[in-house]
């Protein structure tokens, strides 16, 4: 039985209201900031680009982009795909849950590996494990939490 690739699953907690935070997360004029993407809009059926190419990505280059298409915005969760054209499409999640007031937690996943071999996607979903933990979350926090003061 070939093994398969379990989802990118991580959580992070950030010092703002849940509807707050919701606003920085999906809001048209800061999804940039801290997702690094390209023509983001929040509506369900359009598509932005993820690039990596800070160069590309400063001159609108979507050549080796990735693509994603908002699938929900209905608070607490925003749900898009992502995939290279010609592949299946993964789904990112960002789950949102008020831990009072002024607390939320983030419930990040990143799934839909099983659709490919695990010898031939291993690198690039542990690559985007570590960047969605490290970069993309804490940029999220970062923005929310700064934009709050």
């Amino acid at each position: 039985m070939a093994e398969k690739l379990e989802p990118i699953r991580h959580t992070i907690d950030v010092d703002v209201p849940l509807d707050h935070l919701w606003d920085v997360m999906t809001g048209d004029t800061m999804v940039s900031q801290w997702l690094g993407c390209m023509n983001y809009a929040a509506r369900a059926g359009h598509t932005f680009h993820m690039q990596s190419d800070a160069a590309k990505r400063a001159s609108g280059d979507l050549s080796g982009a990735t693509h994603c298409d908002v699938i929900s915005l209905e608070k607490p969760v925003f749900l898009f795909s992502w995939y290279m054209p010609g592949t299946p499409k993964t789904t990112v999640s960002f789950r949102l849950e008020a831990l009072g007031r002024e607390r939320t937690r983030v419930i990040f996943e990143h799934a839909g590996w099983e659709q490919f071999p695990a010898e031939m996607v291993r690198g690039i979903r542990d690559a985007l494990a570590g960047g969605w933990t490290s970069a993309v979350l804490p940029n999220l926090k970062r923005a929310a939490e700064d934009q709050s003061r």
